[in-house]
């Protein structure tokens, strides 16, 4: 609209003027619309940062709490390769409770304690709460530690960031967007489970020390490491040496992610991660029980390209679009004589997401709604168990996924969502154990699933 008008005044001045004035005019008029045009990018920047430093924050001796009641009805169904179907409907509770505190200027903490429970009783399978998926599977009423970390932020700006805790690794862009969520740091197509660990942060500042051109790019690093499994007895061990190892080795995880380019409206991130003492499931041909064992090394790499906005001006509707295209790679390396996804050689998978979430075409309200299309290799295996779908991760499919939800605002602080999602399976093991579980040539397996989701969500 602004370009439009100033046009207008272009033309309007090639009448009204002498043509020994026109040039200068038609200069001038160039030299603000240039002007008006650098004035919007910097808008969009601070913009930008404003947004992701909304939250409220308590400072000194005290808190801000939150609450957060989410009570959802999920209709699965579940079809096997042999024709078997498994149908469902389960109704959860979803309680969060959220503290952030500042304690100093460059100081911040972050809590967040959740239970996450089917209506009634019902029979947990021995995974269910295990420490990266507890927070993510409907279960009982027990209250448990999401996240909690505080963030150190040093240097002459502040433009370096320490970090230690219960990392926010699940939930991260895309996925937090279906879920009406706030984005996480991992990239959801690759990480989406409870971690433990470490974060080093390179802000913009910091790399723009090295380079203006970073200051241009909006260019910024996070290093992250953290641990999977801790190879300890515990304090009663029953050698009697307490903490001793057990036998399986520590599993770690660490790797990067890097946003090479940020506008404030069109971005590029980068994930690279690798994992050391990788466990999975070895079935005993004999009995058909299982055990889980230390079998090999893993690494992966995620890029997505986003946009927070569609072009610039051409509708109010593009204006608050979001888009994005991701593509997800994975490689198992198994140990000698073991084996990784159900073979002793080295595989490698990949995966796209493709998808967008938009406003409704009505100026009032905040609703949103958005889709999904997922496709995924025999091998891709991401590191992801607790995607929000009860019949399934839509990142990790071997296949074809689709989703498509629509979110409401009831009133303030009351909203409600529909959702359905379609899982399209062409090879088993898809968010398996890394063992034989995740052997995608498995002769029976779910062949196809979907879910219709239904929740209605208080948040203060």
């Amino acid at each position: 609209m602004k370009k439009l008008l100033l046009s207008t005044l272009a033309i309007g001045a090639l009448f009204a003027a002498d043509n020994s004035d026109v040039s200068k005019q038609i200069e001038t008029l160039k030299n603000k619309i240039n002007q008006l045009e650098k004035q919007v990018q910097e808008n969009k920047k601070i913009a930008f940062k404003a947004k992701k430093m909304a939250a409220p924050i308590a400072s000194n001796d005290h808190m801000y709490w939150s609450a957060e009641l989410r009570s959802s009805f999920d209709y699965i169904h579940q079809e096997m390769k042999s024709g078997k179907v498994y149908a469902n409907n389960v109704l959860s509770n979803r309680v969060r409770l959220k503290g952030l505190a500042q304690a100093s200027g460059n100081l911040k903490f972050n809590l967040e304690i959740q239970a996450n429970n089917m209506f009634g009783m019902n029979h947990p399978a021995q995974y269910d709460n295990s420490n990266w998926t507890a927070n993510e599977t409907p279960d009982d009423t027990t209250l448990r530690v999401k996240e909690a970390y505080f963030n150190y932020f040093f240097g002459d700006d502040g433009e370096y960031m320490f970090s230690a805790g219960r990392r926010p690794a699940t939930e991260g862009y895309p996925a937090n967007l279906r879920a009406d969520e706030r984005a996480k740091s991992p990239i959801a197509h690759l990480v989406n489970l409870e971690f433990d660990g470490f974060s080093l942060w390179f802000k913009n500042e910091a790399l723009t020390k090295l380079s203006d051109k970073f200051e241009d790019y909006g260019t910024n690093i996070k290093f992250c490491f953290g641990r999977g499994y801790q190879s300890s007895n515990g304090k009663f061990a029953a050698n009697g040496v307490s903490y001793s190892k057990d036998n399986l080795p520590s599993m770690d995880m660490g790797g990067f992610l890097l946003i090479p380019y940020n506008d404030g409206q069109y971005s590029v991130w980068w994930e690279q991660i690798w994992a050391w003492n990788v466990q999975g499931a070895v079935i005993n041909p004999a009995t058909g029980s299982y055990s889980m064992e230390d079998l090999g090394n893993y690494m992966g790499s995620n890029i997505i390209f986003k946009a927070d906005g569609i072009g610039d001006g051409i509708s109010d509707f593009l204006d608050d679009s979001k888009a994005f295209i991701s593509f997800a790679y994975t490689k198992t390396s198994p140990d000698s004589n073991k084996k990784m996804l159900g073979s002793s050689d080295d595989k490698s998978g990949s995966s796209v997401w493709i998808g967008g979430d938009f406003p409704t075409f009505s100026d009032e309200g905040n609703d949103r709604w958005g889709i999904n299309l997922v496709h995924g290799s025999k091998y891709f295996r991401p590191m992801t168990y607790g995607e929000d779908t009860l019949v399934g991760s839509i990142a990790a499919v071997r296949g074809t996924a689709y989703d498509f939800y629509y979110n409401h605002q009831i009133v303030d602080h009351l909203k409600a969502s529909i959702r359905f999602t379609y899982l399209d399976y062409n090879n088993a093991g898809s968010e398996a154990f890394f063992g034989d579980f995740g052997n995608p040539n498995q002769a029976d397996y779910i062949d196809k699933a979907y879910d219709i989701r239904a929740y209605i969500k208080y948040d203060f």
